[in-house]
């Protein structure tokens, strides 16, 4: 496979596809009126074909609109413009390259700082929270960036854990042990050597971008399998809709099928099925995101295995890819939290069920004796007599950097981890 490519060659790449998308769109300002966040942004009055030509006008170039770059600074990729748009455009590739765009025009260096700063912290945090939960092996198996020299065939398929679902190991394990049990030969591969990108996209870094989300495909590609599945949404968007067609534009193909984990064991209900032995007696409300339907429907189809188990319907409003995606508006990012734990209450449910590692990280130690919140795997994992302990959460609930410390210290001294580094992300984490 080729060795990743020149920084040139992405950013032209996606300023071609900038400008097929600048013909095709009219401008008619229907992804704007399908979009949940015009109204808690107060862009509500705003006139949806104005703002549409300033996005148009970002992807192109030119400097845009105010209310164009509010509207990009507050996307959290819901992705309920996709099916909107009567052109067949993908307005959310539209409106976040945009805001790349937008960012670079405060200052290329500025864009690349941003990236860099991003990118460094979250790297920093993936490595050192899943290193005080797993041992040194499960760790290097998670995150591994190449192939395994051991395997001396390709997998059916490379399972792509992304970078953060690491502070949450214990959701990546119970998946690993789902397609152990179900007979699927597979490799893993994540890690913040095989990162998407995310942080020096939403900056505008799109040579850094570059860089490093065609290395990561490089290194998907290398293990030789057809398909690679997705665990993190925002990864899968990243590669989906950004990267990848860039890297096909350019080396004349695709490397790999790219989808989502979920749909791909939802699809294998009939292996899943006899393995759901033990019942699980609870009424459970979903903490959906509407960012990639499939996986929602995914997410159904294996609760709707479990036996015991009965979904509630909560109908509170869903935007973004993940909880750690809605930025910029707080207090609506909090008010629709609150409304979903009352209405989830008020009908019923005894557990509030998450899907994506940054939600159950946002939420996951708000639970109660009567109203529990766990990850829905949990619950297909206990249906299959699978068990790991959701160490994140013993951190969150702990809310002493000390006892946390005193609490990690084997993992700690087994890696190796300075523990001065160890109190700041431990800091940082639980002040978010």
């Amino acid at each position: 496979m080729p060795d990743g490519t020149a920084p040139a060659d992405f950013l032209a790449s996606l300023r071609a596809r900038a400008e097929a998308v600048a013909e095709a769109c009219t401008r008619c300002g229907a992804c704007f009126e399908a979009c949940p966040m015009p109204d808690p942004a107060g862009l509500a009055a705003e006139d949806p074909s104005a703002v549409t030509g300033g996005i148009v006008d970002l992807i192109t170039g030119g400097p845009g609109t105010a209310a164009a770059r509010r509207w990009t600074d507050v996307c959290n990729g819901s992705g309920r413009c996709i099916p909107a748009c009567p052109e067949g455009i993908n307005p959310r590739f539209m409106v976040q390259l945009a805001r790349g765009f937008a960012r670079r025009l405060d200052g290329e260096d500025k864009a690349r700082r941003a990236a860099r700063d991003g990118y460094t912290a979250m790297a920093r945090a993936a490595r050192v929270l899943s290193r005080l939960q797993l041992p040194p092996a499960e760790a290097a198996r998670l995150t591994r960036t190449r192939p395994d020299p051991a395997r001396t065939t390709p997998p059916e398929v490379v399972f792509y854990t992304g970078c953060n679902v690491a502070k949450t190991p214990h959701i990546a394990l119970l998946a690993t042990e789902i397609l152990d049990a179900i007979g699927v030969d597979y490799a893993v591969a994540g890690g913040t050597g095989n990162c998407c990108g995310v942080q020096q996209h939403r900056a505008g870094d799109f040579a850094a971008q570059g860089r490093m989300a065609f290395s990561a495909i490089d290194n998907l590609a290398s293990h030789g399998a057809a398909t690679v599945l997705s665990w993190c949404p925002s990864c899968q968007i990243q590669f989906g809709e950004n990267t990848l067609p860039s890297w096909a534009a350019i080396h004349g193909g695709m490397p790999f099928e790219m989808a989502p984990v979920l749909p791909f064991l939802a699809a294998r209900a009939d292996r899943l099925r006899p393995l759901m032995r033990h019942p699980v007696r609870r009424r459970v409300a979903i903490h959906e995101r509407p960012a990639l339907p499939e996986v929602m429907a995914a997410v159904r189809t294996l609760l709707g295995l479990v036996p015991g188990l009965e979904v509630v319907e909560v109908p509170v409003p869903r935007i973004g890819v993940m909880a750690i995606h809605v930025v910029g508006l707080p207090e609506h990012k909090r008010a629709l939290l609150e409304q979903e734990f009352r209405e989830a209450k008020a009908r019923g449910a005894d557990t509030l069920a998450t899907v994506f590692h940054a939600c159950h990280r946002e939420v996951c130690h708000l639970g109660d004796a009567s109203f529990a919140v766990l990850n829905f795997l949990e619950l297909v994992g206990e249906a299959m007599g699978i068990r790991h302990e959701d160490l994140y959460r013993r951190m969150r609930l702990m809310q002493d950097v000390d006892a946390i410390i005193a609490d990690t210290a084997p993992m700690a001294a087994a890696h190796g981890l300075d523990l001065d580094t160890v109190r700041e992300v431990l800091l940082q984490e639980l002040g978010r």
